[in-house]
């Protein structure tokens, strides 16, 4: 049997005219390191799509999404209460909230990408929020995140690849050491797109680079690990690119 057959088929809604997700949260939902009794931090969830991907494929942990946008946590609510599942979502600025004493096993975000002056920023405010660091940068992520991510514990991003070195740096000087990274291409004739890294706090390691992932044939089919990817979580709709530049 199929892996897949053991679970729900998830359903999930987002905004028709706002920032929609892409192929990131799946790939990020399938590159971390998810066990049963954790508890997991999204940071900028949007509709809850990757709390839902990872608690559809291990039911047994506690996962908390953060979102600064109303307009997205009110899907992230109604995408919950449709596929019963347990799930906190908290609606606020993830650098003011408050988080007491409260520590997270693993911490995972696909933040906004492109740093403020960088590129065209869309006169959607939802969308602009979404792909521009208007609201979160790389570095305040870090700074805010360290202190809620156990000894130990990891920390899983994407970001496109030109800031590649970066991560690298600002994880590294937080002591968040990168222990594993993956490159997403878009066929095998094409650069990589962007990455997946996953860091460990205050544990050094050997970082390993995963194999290459290809998400389509030549044809512009999905790769046969793409669609295993799509069927680990039960989801057939596929239909997704890459986030709109």
């Amino acid at each position: 049997m199929n892996v897949a057959e053991t679970f729900k088929k998830p359903v999930i809604s987002q905004n028709d005219t706002g920032y929609r997700y892409s192929l990131e949260p799946f790939l990020l939902a399938d590159f971390s390191r998810v066990m049963p009794g954790q508890e997991i931090l999204d940071i900028g969830t949007g509709c809850g799509i990757i709390p839902l991907l990872m608690a559809n494929r291990e039911p047994e942990i506690k996962v908390t999404g953060i979102e600064i946008q109303d307009s997205s946590a009110n899907y992230a609510e109604e995408n919950i209460s449709k596929n019963e599942m347990k799930i906190k979502i908290i609606r606020g600025d993830f650098l003011k909230w408050e988080w007491a004493s409260k520590q997270f096993d693993l911490i995972v975000s696909n933040p906004p990408y492109r740093k403020i002056n960088s590129g065209r920023t869309n006169p959607d405010q939802r969308k602009a929020i979404s792909r521009h660091e208007l609201k979160l940068s790389l570095p305040t992520m870090l700074n805010k995140a360290k202190p809620i991510l156990k000894k130990g514990g990891h920390i899983t991003l994407a970001y496109p690849l030109i800031r590649l070195q970066e991560t690298l740096r600002e994880l590294e000087m937080r002591e968040l050491y990168p222990s594993r990274a993956r490159f997403i291409h878009g066929n095998k004739s094409t650069k990589p797109k962007f990455f997946l890294i996953d860091a460990i706090k205050e544990k050094k390691s050997d970082l390993i680079v995963d194999s290459p992932l290809y998400v389509y044939n030549k044809d512009g089919s999905y790769s046969k690990e793409m669609q295993e990817i799509y069927d680990s979580f039960n989801y057939f709709n596929g239909g997704h690119q890459f986030r709109e530049k």
